[in-house]
């Protein structure tokens, strides 16, 4: 420790050195700001490389027997403190594969030309930004990428956030594992609805638009001043079906909150089926479905043009006279009141949701605003179209990112693409074969390497039995 202490020590004495030359030199106080960043960024970013290649030497010196070197390959990543360029020996394995000692021992992605930690900005600034203005913040640190590199970064986040999701879901609705909570709660509020986003380059005849299906829940709300803040708010959002929202979210809400403990859900909605579909995935609690306010409001004000005879009905539907508003609707609409085509869509609109208009339970209605704020904040005010599989990606990484949920990080491991892997295990049987093994003796390695014996898979049941089954059993405590 005290060697450290002193390392540092003379090495800050030695940039204060370099940053005094600046200050000197500098017409104000932002120049020499500049200056000083762009040389202390130079500077680490030669510090990392000479470190890397410290490393790797050290890694070859205790290598284990049957690597042979081959030679020395360079490598540059895009990082948050500039380029980082270094060599690493590379090495022959007994089935002939290359080894990389250092890039093994620091479980850097197969390929990767952006650092892990620039890899993680990309992500968090994209969600927020253009890809063409993400990568201009990180030039500002020292790297340069283009704004494609940006657009793969967050699409390999959001393909392991997917991953991630389907994993949750098949474990807790297939195998019936309840996952670890932080914490518990009996009731809990939750809120749905979807919205739409322009298509990228749509086919001839196919979609313009696509939906965007998103989920909050959150334990209630508390006032702040002239606000109304949600406590511990959960986001989740996909492109794709009901199920996979559902399915997905549920599980992935079970870390947060223990699953059974959860006993009333306030579930809010616009209507559409799907909104309302929640009930069929949390079937040890009691889901109550609520028409969102928004929605109610924005059918009377669009069927009547008089602007106070639409608040009266809107503070009547609040006061939990739906039926009575409307009859008074279609009067209004007899009368000449009410617009013909819109009247008729709201009285449809009411008469088919009078059992969760205005039912009774506490405030929602959250639900619009985070779909303008969040999801559309970054997918609409930045003109472009989005692929399906683009806009779910960002859906998922705005939603975690909301939530206060990791993002997965690229390992070496899940780099490898197939082809990779698919030589590796040639290699591995040729050489057993050399050794005598005969390749139909030998068993490919596939999987993690460990199955549970007599596990059984219940992935054709209702999905509601083995969720059952895993409360009912205790495994979630």
């Amino acid at each position: 420790m005290d060697n450290d202490s002193s390392l540092r020590e003379a090495a800050v004495a030695s940039m204060a050195e370099m940053f005094l030359s600046s200050a000197r030199g500098a017409a104000d106080f932002a120049a020499f700001e500049d200056a000083a960043m762009a040389a202390g960024h130079s500077m680490m970013a030669e510090a990392m490389g000479r470190a890397l290649e410290a490393r790797d030497a050290e890694l070859s010196a205790g290598r284990p027997a049957g690597l042979r070197l081959r030679d020395l390959r360079e490598r540059t990543l895009a990082t948050e403190v500039g380029d980082v360029a270094f060599s690493r020996r590379r090495y022959r394995d007994g089935s002939g594969g290359a080894v990389y000692l250092l890039d093994d021992a620091l479980d850097l992605p197969w390929g990767a030309r952006v650092s892990p930690g620039a890899a993680a900005f990309l992500v968090a600034a994209g969600t927020m930004a253009s890809y063409a203005r993400t990568a201009s913040l990180l030039a500002r640190r020292g790297s340069h990428v283009s704004a494609t590199a940006v657009m793969g970064c967050l699409r390999s986040a959001g393909a392991l956030c997917a991953e991630e999701d389907e994993a949750a879901a098949e474990s807790l609705y297939s195998d019936g594992v309840v996952p670890d909570a932080e914490r518990e709660r009996a009731c809990l509020l939750v809120e749905a609805d979807g919205t739409f986003f322009s298509v990228q380059r749509p086919a001839e005849g196919a979609p313009r638009r696509v939906e965007l299906k998103a989920m909050v829940a959150y334990e209630g709300k508390v006032a702040e001043g002239r606000k109304v803040r949600r406590v511990a708010p959960f986001h989740h959002a996909v492109v794709g079906t009901a199920g996979e929202l559902w399915s997905q979210g549920v599980a992935a809400m079970g870390s947060r909150w223990d699953l059974s403990r959860l006993e009333r859900v306030h579930l809010g909605g616009d209507g559409e089926p799907w909104c309302s579909a929640l009930g069929a995935w949390l079937p040890r609690a009691e889901v109550v479905f609520r028409l969102d306010p928004f929605h109610v409001n924005r059918a009377i004000l669009a069927a009547l043009p008089d602007r106070r005879l639409a608040a009266m009905l809107i503070g009547l539907v609040r006061d939990g006279g739906a039926e009575a508003a409307v009859a008074l609707l279609k009067g209004a609409r007899d009368l000449g009141l009410a617009r013909g085509r819109t009247g008729g869509a709201a009285i449809g609109y009411l008469e088919g949701n009078l059992a969760s208009v205005a039912a009774a339970g506490p405030s929602l209605g959250t639900m619009e605003s985070d779909n303008q704020h969040l999801y559309g904040a970054r997918m609409d005010s930045v003109p472009c179209g989005w692929s399906e599989a683009g806009a779910c990606d960002m859906g998922r990484l705005v939603s975690r990112r909301e939530s206060g949920r990791a993002v997965p990080r690229m390992t070496r491991g899940r780099s490898a693409t197939p082809r990779r892997r698919g030589r590796r295990e040639a290699r591995e049987l040729r050489s057993l074969e050399r050794g005598g093994a005969r390749a139909s003796e030998v068993v490919q390695s596939v999987g993690s390497g460990y199955e549970p014996p007599h596990r059984a898979s219940v992935a054709q049941m209702a999905p509601v039995v083995p969720l059952a089954a895993g409360l009912d059993s205790g495994m979630a405590f």
